[in-house]
């Protein structure tokens, strides 16, 4: 990033806070799961697909 008022370039900081719901309603697992069934494994294909690390964790609150 520009430096504000300066020269050069800086750092650029970002930080993220992701929430993960752990109450679903019937209707919203209902929803993921077609919402998964749409899932091809190319949308990133660097990293396990969404579902398979939400069924992780669901895996582990289920335990």
């Amino acid at each position: 990033m520009p430096v504000l008022n300066g020269r050069g370039m800086g750092d650029l900081v970002v930080e993220i806070a992701v929430e993960t719901p752990t109450r679903l309603s019937a209707k919203q697992k209902e929803l993921l799961e077609a919402f998964r069934e749409t899932e091809t494994g190319d949308e990133c294909p660097q990293s396990r697909g969404f579902f398979d690390k939400l069924k992780e964790m669901w895996d582990d609150l289920t335990d």
